[in-house]
């Protein structure tokens, strides 16, 4: 127990500090993942139960410090977070992944939970949209992540640190006929990243690739942005012609902020959230680009004729 806590706490504390950081690239949703190696660290060492505790304790602290307790970044996180704690428990239970694949995988499953959230809590589908371009990026950062937690272990191991849970053990789930255990996060001696790691990060990473490119082929297809549509929960709130400039005040429930549109662009000129990840966005301009700001569930989407995907996610 005493492990777990302080786990939970370096959890937390990785948790504030990377929302202090600069994003590991200037695409929105992708974030350095410090805080999943706390529950990497407890599944490696004492199972799943143990890694599902300390991502609970964590990101429930993380979001009442945060005064998002119960709102829609709660349910947005949580969702990201509980699926990727349940793919690491699962990739974690065989012997083919180290620690750098099975936090890659983590990161997958995260911004999938991620993303299938906001798009409910926003009441906009093309949210999804965002998908492949945030699984080009997030695999490398998951394996940066688990490499680091896999290094970690092996030198507490070798110091004698654990105290008897070794670096290997994952679940530490027993085989059915009582034989070693049959899941292993720890590289053991091998690398810190393994070939089969690569493979499911860059094979994830090619896929969304190729789907990235096939997306910004078909909005250049579709001719010049025409409008803005701006919607809040779900509903219409109003059209803006990107042929005049302008400031609108938007006023969600509990929230404030300004959208401008010049030269044919727009973005948020200033907000009152928490992350501010939609003003540092900056502006947006082709056809299919969108602002999602989750906490006011207010969305700005650019079409031509019409237009779905994401530019921008505030958790």
């Amino acid at each position: 127990m005493t492990r777990l806590s302080l786990l939970t706490a370096a959890g937390l504390a990785l948790a504030l500090l990377e929302r202090q950081l600069p994003p590991p690239a200037p695409v929105p949703g992708v974030r350095w993942g410090l805080a999943n190696a706390a529950t990497l660290a407890a599944l490696a060492l004492d199972g799943p139960a143990a890694g599902l505790l300390v991502w609970f304790c964590r990101f429930t602290l993380a979001q009442i410090f945060a005064g998002t307790l119960f709102g829609p970044a709660f349910f947005v996180g949580g969702a990201g977070g509980l699926l990727a704690w349940a793919a690491m428990a699962l990739f974690a239970r065989g012997r083919r992944l180290g620690p750098a694949g099975v936090s890659a995988a983590g990161a997958v499953a995260h911004h999938v939970g991620q993303l299938a959230a906001a798009a409910a809590v926003t009441s906009t589908p093309g949210v999804l949209a965002l998908l492949p371009l945030l699984l080009v990026l997030g695999p490398p950062v998951g394996l940066l992540t688990g490499a680091l937690v896999g290094l970690l272990l092996r030198r507490l191991e070798a110091a004698g640190a654990l105290g008897g849970a070794g670096a290997g053990d994952v679940a530490r789930a027993t085989a059915p006929d009582g034989s070693a255990p049959r899941a292993a996060v720890s590289g053991g001696r091998s690398g810190l990243i393994r070939a089969s790691d690569l493979a499911l990060a860059g094979g994830v990473a090619v896929l969304a690739g190729a789907l990235v490119l096939g997306r910004g082929w078909w909005a250049g297809s579709r001719g010049p942005a025409a409008q803005a549509v701006v919607t809040v929960a779900g509903a219409p709130w109003r059209t803006l012609d990107l042929r005049q400039d302008g400031l609108y005040p938007v006023e969600p429930a509990g929230g404030h902020l300004v959208v401008e549109v010049a030269d044919g662009a727009v973005r948020v000129r200033e907000a009152d959230c928490p992350d501010q990840v939609c003003v540092l966005t900056g502006w947006i301009s082709s056809p299919g680009d969108m602002i999602v700001c989750v906490p006011y569930r207010v969305v700005i989407q650019i079409t031509g004729d019409s237009g779905v995907g994401p530019d921008a996610i505030l958790r």
